[in-house]
């Protein structure tokens, strides 16, 4: 992969693959650059094999993602057809990380605040700090947020919790934001990693076809029936029936023994 804003990194350890907002000056605000990077990153990763789990954080320790890059609005957004345009590539962004087959999970320390927090919903899983904030400022900055982010908050928290977050544009401390669904877990700043990564290699050593296919489906159920793939998702039930991981799942089972899964 390419990556030319120098505001993104990329580091494969072991089979995690790490995406890390670098953009520390500006509590890792989202520049435009930023976008096409993380884009090469999500689709390297799930073109990589030997990658199982991917996570998403903030370098550094004061934010995940403190929002978008307002120096750049005058350019980004002056009139209703720059936004539009602006909005491409993130939302090319938004779906891959949505329809990736492998698990995405978003550490979260520190501020993670409008499209920080629009971008840790994209995730799978959010794991944060006890010293992390929630917010979308966009009652604020007078933003009619996009409908297909709303939709995203709204099937985390619920539409009265949404509503509550962006008619006040209030922050949420870590344990409301555990209370109301919109992280799994809360641990102290010094533990996440050490919690993220043991969480992130339990998936990793799980069997791919079922954990891809558990994604596929819950996806499919926030759907319309009638929007739903139907036909992919029998086809699915049946790879992984007929599966050689399947089968060691079998093996390892009745050999007392952990299974080894290969992803087919």
């Amino acid at each position: 992969m390419k990556l030319t804003s120098g505001l993104v990194a990329a580091e494969v350890k072991g089979s995690i693959g790490w995406l890390i907002w670098d953009n520390q000056s500006k509590m890792n605000a989202l520049s435009p650059s930023m976008y096409p990077d993380a884009l090469s990153v999500i689709e390297a990763y799930e073109a990589d094999p030997a990658v199982k789990v991917v996570v998403m954080r903030g370098a550094g320790t004061r934010a995940f993602i403190s929002g978008a890059d307002i120096s750049s609005f005058e350019k980004t957004r002056s009139d209703a057809a720059a936004a539009e345009a602006a909005r491409k590539v993130p939302e090319q962004l938004r779906l891959a990380m949505l329809n990736m087959a492998k698990p995405l999970i978003a550490m979260i320390r520190g501020y993670c605040l409008g499209g920080g927090m629009g971008m840790a919903l994209n995730a799978d899983i959010r794991f944060a700090s006890s010293d992390s904030q929630f917010s979308v400022p966009a009652a604020h900055r007078g933003v009619a947020y996009a409908p297909e982010g709303l939709k995203q908050l709204v099937d985390v928290v619920g539409p009265s919790v949404a509503k509550d977050i962006m008619f006040s544009a209030r922050r949420l401390k870590a344990d409301e934001a555990l209370r109301v669904g919109l992280v799994n877990r809360v641990v102290e700043p010094e533990e996440l990693e050490q919690v993220t990564v043991e969480y992130a290699e339990i998936l990793a050593a799980n069997a791919p076809l079922s954990i891809r296919a558990s994604k596929y489906f819950i996806n499919q159920l926030g759907l319309e029936k009638a929007e739903r793939n139907e036909v992919r998702m029998v086809a699915m039930q049946k790879e992984a029936a007929n599966s050689e991981d399947f089968k060691e799942a079998t093996r390892s089972f009745m050999e007392k023994r952990r299974p080894v899964f290969q992803g087919r």
